[in-house]
């Protein structure tokens, strides 16, 4: 029952990140993490996210700057490890509210539309990458559109600009399924439960891109942000 529950929130879930570019793993972590456990919930999205970016990551490579996406590429992949330990044995009502306050906060400072307008410089996008590595370790929360609020400010080209993000959202995410397995994270029905998922996942990712394209809406992104708010209340209450 658990499965199939995570199937129907896949679905959408993954049209909001095709549709909206954000959103679908902050919609889905906490619902998984009801349904499976905090550390559980987070290890199946880490495929889901991964396996849905991964037919993009080729183009995005050849396109991305490493001295752009390496820094908080590198500083999550040092900050995450550290919290995995805990989000595996602390208390799962705790994590699950720790992960409503932190789905709060980036949702609020996406609806803000905050980019960083700053200097370039390395030791900023480190500390960005390693805040969202350690909220995702810690809590199980894709912190992803924080870096993306670092890489976002730049005056290269939009598809430079997205090639970076894509490249450190996928070098960081196969971090965390390193990091997770060699945490004993992936057992063998959490890897049936994944296959099953992910191309539910990806479906609802190419969905959501082909609305896009024939439909692209502001309200759409409003009514994303109102979901992952009401998602969020219902964490922190729970």
């Amino acid at each position: 029952m658990n499965v199939l529950l995570a199937a129907c929130l896949a679905l959408p879930s993954g049209i909001l990140q095709g549709y909206a570019g954000f959103g679908g793993a902050l919609f889905a972590a906490p619902f998984f993490a009801l349904l499976f456990g905090p550390a559980t919930g987070f290890s199946i999205l880490v495929i889901l996210m991964l396996f849905s970016q991964a037919p993009l990551f080729p183009e995005a490579l050849r396109n991305a700057d490493w001295k752009e996406f390496a820094p908080p590429s590198i500083a999550a992949a040092i900050t995450m490890p550290l919290g995995v330990s805990f989000l595996v044995a602390a208390d799962p009502a705790f994590i699950r509210r720790g992960m409503g306050v932190f789905i709060l906060l980036i949702t609020v400072v996406m609806m803000l539309g905050y980019r960083y307008t700053g200097k370039r410089r390395i030791w900023v996008g480190f500390g960005t990458g390693g805040v969202a590595g350690a909220i995702s370790g810690f809590f199980g929360v894709p912190a992803f559109p924080l870096a993306a609020i670092y890489l976002h400010h730049s005056d290269r080209s939009p598809r430079e600009i997205r090639a970076n993000v894509l490249t450190a959202i996928c070098c960081t995410l196969t971090v965390y399924l390193i990091v997770l397995s060699l945490n004993g994270a992936y057992s063998r029905s959490v890897l049936i439960y994944a296959a099953i998922l992910t191309p539910i996942f990806a479906a609802g990712v190419y969905l959501g891109q082909y609305l896009f394209r024939i439909a692209p809406t502001d309200w759409f992104k409003k009514v994303t942000y109102a979901i992952l708010i009401g998602t969020a209340l219902i964490m922190m209450a729970s």
